[in-house]
Formats: structure tokens, sequence, C-alpha cells
């Protein structure tokens, strides 16, 4: 039995799964690394003379820690300054296992966002969400009467797989950014060039995206899911027109390497294939809107089959809501993408 599938899903939005998978840094480029966290965003980090720059900070406590340990495997430098993708705690929840003087860099939103979204949120889950969790399981244990069966066996690896995260998720602590901004940022650090950029509202009304300007490296955030089913939470501002066209933009420029928010690491035509998902979604939308179907139909009638993505499949019928939503509310012409 897995934990609990995810917290809060439209403000605290991370997996609370048990992690596959290693955290081995793999060089993309020559002192920039990337690692595939297994319990949260990918991670990028570069290594220069004047110290270390994270990108993301994972999911916890001991996400964080173990992402700090993984960077040790490379360099014993100094780890300087943490950037923020976005709001989600996925890429925020872990920055406690980092250094106390890390500087924190982030969009100028994200501050504001977490203390309005996310905090109250954790807290209701730390204090009554979580414990009524652990309860439920404790009493699903005490009900089963062999407590040699698989049955008993399974519940309590569950159970004590809960307790342990309980104990890290209670460890969680927000820092404030040192550096904020609200449309670009560059960033020098002994010979490189790191740029962060604002390009308006996607999947957040705080995401941005951190460009590596020596090595022809973009980390998305979650702008790019690569090969599975995004999440789009309205409360935290998204916006599907302007995220195509942020990934239609950036698909212009001379990047190589795609560090996605969540999936494997990509070449340029990442951008392309987000885009184009969202492109070929709306599109089916509007058509079947245009014809008169209402939106329950048009749920039911999109085949999720047509889309050649796997993992998050629970939120395809959000997906199609959120862009429902957007067509009416906005009335934007799709058709002109």
């Amino acid at each position: 039995m897995k934990p609990l599938l995810y917290l809060l899903a439209f403000s605290f939005s991370f997996y609370i799964t048990k992690a596959q998978g290693d955290y081995n840094p793999v060089e993309l480029s020559e002192n920039l690394y990337v690692i595939v966290n297994p319990e949260g965003g990918n991670i990028a980090f570069l290594v220069t003379r004047k110290g270390v720059l994270v990108v993301d900070a994972g999911s916890s406590p001991i996400n964080g820690e173990k992402i700090i340990s993984a960077i040790r495997t490379v360099t014993i430098k100094p780890l300087t300054h943490l950037i923020l993708t976005h709001m989600h705690g996925d890429h925020i929840y872990g920055i406690s296992g980092f250094p106390e003087d890390i500087k924190i860099l982030s969009h100028i939103n994200l501050e504001k966002n977490n203390a309005e979204l996310n905090d109250k949120n954790l807290t209701n889950y730390k204090e009554n969400i979580f414990p009524a969790y652990l309860a439920n399981l404790k009493l699903q244990l005490d009900s089963v009467s062999d407590k040699e069966s698989e049955e008993y066996a399974t519940l309590m690896e569950s159970y004590n797989t809960n307790v342990d995260y309980f104990e890290n998720i209670k460890n969680i602590k927000f820092r404030k950014p040192d550096i904020t901004f609200e449309d670009y940022y560059l960033l020098k650090l002994a010979d490189q060039r790191i740029m962060l950029e604002y390009t308006g509202p996607g999947h957040t009304n705080d995401n941005i995206v951190v460009k590596f300007s020596n090595h022809n490296v973009i980390h998305t955030g979650d702008l790019v899911f690569n090969g599975s089913f995004p999440y789009l939470i309205v409360e935290h501002g998204v916006d599907v027109y302007n995220w195509i066209r942020t990934l239609d933009d950036l698909y212009k420029e001379n990047i190589y390497t795609v560090i996605p928010g969540h999936g494997e690491i990509g070449r340029k035509i990442a951008l392309k294939d987000q885009s184009d998902y969202f492109r070929k979604l709306s599109h089916e939308i509007e058509a079947l809107k245009n014809a008169g179907y209402t939106l329950g139909e048009i749920k039911e009638k999109i085949d999720i089959n047509d889309y050649d993505l796997k993992g998050n499949e629970d939120q395809f019928p959000v997906n199609i809501e959120v862009i429902y939503t957007e067509l009416v509310n906005k009335g934007r012409g799709w058709w002109e993408f």
C-alpha cells in the first residue's frame, strides 16, 4: 500500500510515495549536473570556482539532505545559491535541509504564494489530516486478527513508512528568499552567467525558467512535464494560453538540453512536445465546445489514449476543465496558434 498519495492537491502538490531510484548526479555539460529526484522535482547544480548554485530544493528536509549528499559526491565546494522555480512543495520544502547561509532566489510572487496558499494548508495537514490518516491506518492494523498474515505485514509497512514521513514533514520550514525579481535577473558566478526569467503565468503565477547561458541548457521547472500529464491548478495562477506561448518562444532560442520539472532530461524537442500537447487538447476542446457539447460530455468524448503520456492520468480531466474554463472566460483565439 502506498502512503498518502499527495498532499492537498491545490496547494501542497507533491507526491508522497516511497522513493524509487537513486540520486546519482549526471553531468550534462562541464560542471553542470542534474539529479532526477525520485522524491520531488528535478534538481540542477552548477559547480564554479566560487561555489555551487542549486536549482530547486526538493520535497522535504530529508529529501533536501539527500540532494546535498549527492552534490557532495561531486564537489566539496560551498553551496552558495539556491534558485526556486516556483511555489510547489516538491520544489521548495527541502529548503531546511540546506545550509542556513545559502542565498535563496525566486520570483517576487513566491513568498506571497507560500504564505497565502501553502502555510495554512501545511499546518492543517500536520495538525489534522495526516494524524487522522495515521489513526485510520492504525484502526485497520488493529482490525486484522492474523498478525502473521501478508495483509497485516503490508499494512504495518505502510503505517511505519507514513510515521517516518510524518516526522519528516514536521521539520518543513520555509525561508524567505534573499533576492526576488519581477521579470529578469542575471546572476554572474565566477565565469558563469545564469539568467532567471519570468515569462508570465503558466504552470503558476511565479514560475521561472533558469538558463545556463554558458551551456545552452535550461531548467524549466514545471513548465515541462516530460512524458506525463501536467498539473494545472487554477488557484495557483495557471494560464495555459501563456504557457503555450512561453514554450513556443523558448523553442526558438539557442537551447540544446532541457531539464524538466518532472520526467527524464530531454533535448529541445521537449519544449515543443509540451506545447503540442496543450495545443492539440485545446483544439479538441474548442471543436467540441463549438459543436454544442457540455464540459461533462467533452470529458467523456476525449480519449486519453490519444495522448501518448503516462503518469498523472487523474489530471487529464482536470486539464480538460481548466482549458475549457479558460476558453469560456477569456475568449482567446486558440485557433491562431
